[in-house]
């Protein structure tokens, strides 16, 4: 991606494969990757950060960021997801406190 920098918002991309199938979600997965991936090598600005599945539900969310939601949309109309919920998302993890130096 030629060093350029990703800013943007996060946003969770959210499926469930009906009938209920790892494999369905896998897949719809892999396309989903495959447009973010295609979208991002055309200019626009979407990066693929990171995907759970959660088996016994069949559902899928990965998480993505993009400077517009819009783009997210795109990405999930092109891997034919149109079912899919697009959700803006922000991390609640802090940074790690500095180290003192002694154990409690």
């Amino acid at each position: 991606m030629g060093g350029r920098r990703h800013q943007g918002e996060f946003f969770v991309v959210q499926f469930r494969s009906c009938p209920p199938s790892v494999g369905d979600a896998v897949e719809m997965h892999h396309a989903l990757h495959r447009a973010v991936t295609r979208l991002g090598s055309a200019g626009t600005a979407i990066r693929w950060c990171a995907a759970w599945l959660l088996p016994d539900d069949c559902r899928c969310l990965c998480l993505v960021q993009a400077e517009r939601e819009a783009d997210v949309v795109l990405a999930r109309d092109l891997a034919a997801l149109p079912t899919a919920s697009v959700l803006p998302a922000r991390a609640l993890d802090r940074p790690p406190l500095p180290r003192t130096g002694s154990r409690s």
